[in-house]
């Protein structure tokens, strides 16, 4: 039962924060903790899910919400140019630029894009994600696993240490840009 809170856990912090848990659940995985094809399948569902959520949210509130926000003002402006010159290029990488996760599908949600294409691109961009996060977390958990094997006593308390100091430094930054607001 507990296995399916952390998968569940997993599923919910794909869709948040991907990259990071992406890594460090291929990372479990490689030591034993998961099962990696599950892993895997949560993270692309994880990931294209939230695309599709945010395309289809700025398909509807899109322009009206872009629109409103100083701070998304900018980041549209920016993504929509970019849109009209490097259609393709922008669906494949948007995922991998920092602060432009959640807005690009948001953006091209507002934009006259056709749906079908954005679920296709989207697709084939979740699996370049997928491919490319699991071999980090891989090559990670390889690493780690190699030269800190003889540390495999304390090596839960390791993960759960990383796992709260990544939640403590994500509630630090959300509570600092709330202030600055």
């Amino acid at each position: 039962m507990h296995l399916v809170l952390v998968y569940t856990g997993i599923l919910c912090g794909i869709f948040f924060e991907g990259e990071m848990i992406m890594i460090t659940s291929v990372i479990a995985a490689h030591h034993g903790y998961l099962k990696l094809w599950i892993v895997i399948a949560i993270g692309l569902t994880g990931t294209y899910g939230s695309d599709s959520f945010y395309f289809f949210l700025g398909r509807r509130k899109g322009k009206e919400w872009l629109n409103k926000s100083a701070r998304f003002r900018d980041k549209y402006a920016v993504i929509d140019q970019k849109l009209e010159k490097y259609p393709i290029l922008i669906f494949l990488v948007y995922r991998f630029m920092y602060g432009f996760r959640t807005i690009a599908p948001l953006v091209i949600g507002a934009s006259n894009t056709k749906t079908s294409k954005f679920l296709t691109l989207s697709a084939i961009s979740t699996l370049i994600w997928g491919i490319t996060y699991s071999a980090i977390g891989y090559i990670f958990g390889e690493v780690l696993k190699t030269k800190f094997g003889h540390i495999e006593d304390i090596e839960k308390y390791v993960m759960g240490a990383l796992l709260l100091l990544g939640a403590v430094i994500f509630v630090v930054y959300r509570v600092r840009r709330k202030k600055i607001k």
